[in-house]
């Protein structure tokens, strides 16, 4: 590399006013003038021997290294690898209630089991049709499969046609334990539907609404003849906060209960800083679903609020209050959830009025510690109560309520 002598003049001239202020003689100013060519010389040989080097890259060492990406990249699109993305989660869990003789990890309680697995493969290819396959063994649900699902771009404006197995839009609580700071879930959580099996459509409205319908036989059963329909929107006010809103319509036509059922909610989030607030409010019937014989309908509407706030970056302090009115004819319904539905019992197991249900009630306190980016530890304080002596102890005595310590440490990835 050749510099023009006109630089280095130029250089030496912006120099020079600061070696004059030193220099004392004519001889001063040429030795400072001489030392300032050397350090030129000595940066201008640094330079050019860098560029040696930047140019010394074998060419043929180059062009290998560049095919055994390319046919890295064509293995891995001709394996169906490309665009795949796998999720999974182990919770253990530990629970001891008060009722109970059965006390251990992974325990059911009621009708849902807590802790257990997911492990989830979704895959979107180049022209953006996505699946999902999520398992979920040790649930409690009964199915190994939580969802089994297609998404198909239709234009492009986010508008998608849907198909096949998914969960149960409501709520603001979610299967995976990873997801939810408690170990219990909500009242509300555990009266809802459990999956849809049909098609629809998905889609992005703006930029703070999208929605979602399905016609679909609900949680699977095949002695509902008529599928149902199911839906769900929501809106983004901020980055911190939202509200969403969901129904399942169907005829349950089943034996247990009676003809249609509705189920309709409203959940709302505010997330900021140390603080977490979710809520959600849910109402519900079954046509002559009423426990008292009468031929009339069950009638229930519910409540659920929870509060985090994070004492520390990585411990969050909760607290979560559910209630279920359930009074309507002798109560009822959709599920009975920890066996305390129906009309309200003395504590010999006699309705005092067979007109009127049992209403319930939860309240959990407890922590959530992130051990790191992949691992949660969870403990959990939560009291159960109903307006009669709904539970049954592993005595045979009926009780008003149930006491549950619990605690879970959740592995994700």
């Amino acid at each position: 590399m050749k510099f023009n002598q006109k630089l280095v003049v130029v250089a030496l001239a912006a120099a020079l006013p600061w070696v004059s202020s030193h220099a004392q003689s004519n001889a001063d100013l040429l030795k400072q003038i001489e030392i300032l060519k050397a350090q030129l010389e000595a940066l201008t040989a640094k330079v050019e021997a860098v560029s040696k080097q930047a140019g010394a890259v074998n060419p043929q060492e180059f062009n290998r290294l560049v095919q055994k990406v390319d046919l890295a990249e064509e293995g891995s699109i001709a394996s169906g690898f490309k665009g795949l993305k796998f999720k999974g989660v182990i919770e253990a869990t530990y629970l001891n209630d008060r009722n109970s003789a059965a006390t251990g990890f992974n325990k059911a309680l009621g009708n849902g089991g807590y802790g257990g697995a997911l492990f989830e493969v979704a895959k979107e290819s180049e022209d953006s049709v996505g699946w999902t396959l999520r398992l979920m063994p040790l649930s409690g649900t009964g199915s190994i499969v939580h969802e089994a699902s297609v998404a198909v771009p239709i234009g492009a404006n986010g508008t998608k046609l849907i198909a096949g197995l998914v969960p149960d839009f409501s709520g603001y609580e979610y299967s995976a334990g990873n997801q939810n700071p408690l170990v219990t879930n909500n009242l509300l959580y555990a009266n809802a539907a459990s999956n849809y099996t049909g098609a629809g459509m998905s889609y992005v409205i703006g930029k703070s609404w999208t929605a979602k319908w399905m016609v679909a036989q609900v949680d699977g059963l095949a002695s509902r003849k008529a599928p149902g329909f199911v839906y769900r929107a929501d809106y983004s006010a901020s980055e911190y906060s939202g509200l969403g809103f969901s129904g399942v319509h169907f005829r349950t036509n089943t034996a247990a209960v009676g003809g249609n059922a509705d189920l309709m909610e409203i959940d709302a989030y505010h997330t900021r800083g140390d603080l977490t607030l979710q809520g959600q409010f849910s109402v519900g019937r079954l046509i002559a679903g009423g426990l008292d014989g009468s031929g009339g309908d069950a009638k229930w509407w519910g409540l659920s609020g929870l509060v985090g706030y994070k004492l520390t970056p990585r411990l969050q302090a909760l607290v979560r209050a559910d209630y279920i009115n359930n009074r309507k004819n002798g109560g009822g319904l959709y599920f009975h959830p920890f066996g305390a539905a129906g009309a309200e019992l003395d504590n010999t197991g006699v309705a005092l009025d067979p007109s009127k249900g049992a209403n319930l009630y939860a309240l959990s306190a407890g922590f959530n510690y992130a051990v790191n980016a992949n691992t949660q530890w969870k403990t959990e304080l939560r009291l159960d109560h109903a307006t009669g002596f709904n539970f049954i102890d592993s005595n045979g005595a009926f009780k008003k309520g149930n006491t549950t310590i619990g605690t879970s440490v959740v592995v994700s990835f």
